[in-house]
């Protein structure tokens, strides 16, 4: 069984929202078989930053939307883009 990267944009509710919160929240929500290899943090637009996360898994069935839900259930995140799923 090969191995997946998703990289991720996670967006806060508003430009007071600390980001750091955010990530500190990213370990207790991850799915089994999940795991962050990297987190940035970057400037967007009108002083909102985004997390850009990247999470390895196995590539099974189901696991993408398994993750998609645990980043959106973080408290104070408005919305998840998917920016990349590739095969490693």
């Amino acid at each position: 069984m090969g191995k997946v990267a998703a990289v991720y944009n996670v967006v806060p509710e508003s430009p007071e929202v600390n980001p750091e919160e955010v990530v500190k929240a990213l370990p207790s929500v991850l799915p089994d078989g999940v795991g962050i290899n990297s987190v940035k943090i970057k400037p967007f637009a009108f002083g909102l930053k985004i997390i850009e996360v990247t999470a390895i898994m196995d590539d099974t069935s189901g696991i993408i939307e398994k993750l998609e839900e645990a980043l959106r259930s973080i408290p104070q995140v408005q919305s998840v883009e998917n920016t990349t799923i590739t095969l490693i």
